[in-house]
């Protein structure tokens, strides 16, 4: 039985989503750079602001704002299926065979499609404080230094942290008016 959603007016949502058997696939740009580029694409067809993200090599968090957020499922919808997309291509591309195989796998084993990159759904919480949502930035931003990949939250590059301390917005920009 899937977990019920709340679409409140003006709540920031944290969101989970994993890649199918958590599979290590964010490990170089060339695989995490169209994740973001496809972010800051549905962040404006789908009206909302980024408030923070890390991208984990076998997962990723979001905290986004929409504007309209009964659009929450839509753009999640969206997003995975058009970033399975690109990164399918961009394992042919690479003749990542190991990539390739374990997606269409993924996509046996589920019967659903031919490949398939990410875990169905999406896991989402509504953030109703400040106290809250900085609680998840910071847990977000201290993921990689509890995951070992880093020593320190602004040596990973695949954060929002580095938009924060570090004012660096080279790979996407992030909404810092609710400060």
């Amino acid at each position: 039985m899937p977990i019920p959603r709340f679409h409140i007016q003006g709540h920031v949502y944290y969101v989970t989503t994993n890649v199918y058997r958590r599979l290590r696939l964010f490990t170089r740009p060339s695989l995490v750079l169209p994740l973001l580029d496809s972010l800051n694409f549905y962040r404006h067809r789908y009206t909302f602001k980024l408030l923070g993200y890390v991208i984990m090599p076998d997962h990723l968090h979001l905290l986004v704002w929409p504007q309209d957020p009964e659009q929450m499922g839509a753009f999640m919808r969206d997003f995975k299926k058009f970033t399975a997309v690109r990164l399918i291509r961009q394992a042919e591309v690479e003749k990542d065979h190991k990539l390739l195989t374990a997606f269409e796998a993924a996509g046996s084993e589920t019967g659903r499609s031919e490949r398939k990159v990410w875990q169905d759904s999406y896991w989402d919480l509504n953030i109703y404080t400040e106290r809250f949502l900085r609680q998840k930035l910071n847990y977000m931003h201290r993921n990689p230094v509890r995951g070992r990949i880093v020593e320190h939250p602004e040596a990973y590059p695949y954060s929002s942290y580095r938009n924060y301390v570090l004012g660096d917005e080279a790979l996407i920009e992030i909404d810092r008016g609710w400060l």
